[in-house]
């Protein structure tokens, strides 16, 4: 979810760094040889067009490399940081402002997209390909290989086999095809994240069950559409706290199961074809956050979600159309005692079951009232006032 997602990444980037086995250490050492010739080899392999990577040369302690982190004291490889950014400059730039003189607007991404600040931030990117030589890694627990650019290249299998791994990033780094089902393999890992790529899954998502300590998945934009046994393969995660699975062409599944997520935390389904709000979702006990924006669902809000306000702090994000197909998104919210609703132009909050609402405990006037700016329009005596 954009602005409201509870994430909880912080907390997992924590985990990652942890040290496993006999790659723990307190003091200072150099790196292995070994280990530095393999990062050589994988960067050998790479298109580095800004050079961010001038500190990598021969004969220098690779403990000390951009990037790079060491065990302290027995010198082992433990971490790759070379992910960029999550937000690119041109997220800061408005599509469109406003001419003073003729009001009308301007363009200005053609403009920006010449610039010299994103002709920077492009070439920052790595490209080529990611060179099997990290397997020599034995000890590396943490792989951030996001927001670069591999050219459509599919994510190499090997990766499945680089066991001491916790964390994986390979988000919006341009990796396209299957997803490899070796990645079930890193039973270690916390936190995957593949999301934002152009990859599918032609079957199954049974793999995933193998990743018994996960505790992050984003998938989103992967085509899923063929992997209806999605729900069935994520449910089974003992660990898992987030699910991200935005735009990956799910639909409702009809199948009967019963979900188990013990601790999920925060789901999001948004930019999907779900129909319906997934019945499976109130049994959800541990749910703080839940995204179904930009979905096809329809109808009353489901009564369900009374049971998850009554003991949960629950952010619903554009449910949009419960009564009317293409309305905006609406945001509701509780705070274990009192229901605000807030609202960017939600054209159907006249249409919200009444009767749903007033079975809330308390519901907070003065906290739509805060929100009239955001697009308002109906009558707060029809919404009501407990």
């Amino acid at each position: 979810m954009r602005a409201v997602t509870i994430s909880l990444f912080g907390f997992l980037l924590a985990i990652a760094a942890i040290d496993i086995s006999f790659c723990n250490g307190n003091s200072n050492a150099l790196c292995i040889e070994r280990e530095r010739q393999a990062l050589l080899k994988f960067k050998q392999d790479l298109i580095d067009q800004s050079n961010r990577l001038s500190s990598w040369v021969e004969g220098e302690n690779c403990c000390e490399w951009l990037g790079v982190f060491c065990n302290n004291l027995t010198g082992h490889v433990k971490e790759l940081h070379l992910g960029l950014l999550s937000r690119s400059p041109a997220e800061d730039v408005p599509v469109v402002e406003r001419d003073a003189h003729e009001d009308k607007p301007i363009a200005l991404w053609d403009a920006y997209f010449r610039s010299a600040e994103w002709d920077a931030y492009f070439r920052s990117k790595l490209g080529g390909r990611v060179n099997p030589s990290l397997i020599e890694l034995k000890c590396l627990n943490f792989l951030d290989l996001s927001n670069n650019d591999f050219g459509g290249l599919a994510i190499p299998e090997f990766i499945g086999s680089m066991k001491s791994l916790t964390y994986l990033n390979l988000s919006r780094a341009n990796f396209r095809g299957t997803i490899p089902h070796m990645l079930g393999n890193l039973s270690n890992l916390h936190c995957l994240d593949l999301g934002y790529n152009s990859l599918f899954e032609a079957k199954t998502l049974q793999w995933v069950s193998g990743l018994s300590s996960l505790q992050y998945l984003d998938l989103s934009s992967a085509d899923l559409g063929k992997a209806t046994d999605w729900l069935q393969a994520t449910h089974k995660l003992p660990s898992l706290v987030e699910l991200h699975l935005s735009g990956c062409n799910l639909n409702n599944d009809s199948s009967p199961i019963s979900v188990n997520y013990k601790s999920l935390a925060v789901l999001d389904l948004s930019t999907n074809t779900l129909s319906s709000v997934p019945t499976w979702i109130f049994s959800l006990r541990s749910l703080v956050s839940i995204d179904l924006s930009s979905n096809e669902v329809e109808g009353v809000i489901p009564n369900g979600f009374q049971i998850c306000l009554l003991s949960n702090f629950l952010i619903l994000v554009g449910i949009h159309s419960l009564l009317h197909r293409h309305s905006a998104g609406c945001l509701i919210s509780t705070n274990f005692n009192s229901l605000v609703l807030a609202v960017s132009a939600c054209k159907s909050l006249c249409n919200l079951d009444e009767r749903w609402i007033c079975q809330i405990t308390e519901f907070d006037h003065k906290g739509i009232r805060n929100h009239r700016e955001f697009g308002l329009r109906c009558s707060l005596d029809r919404l009501g006032v407990i």
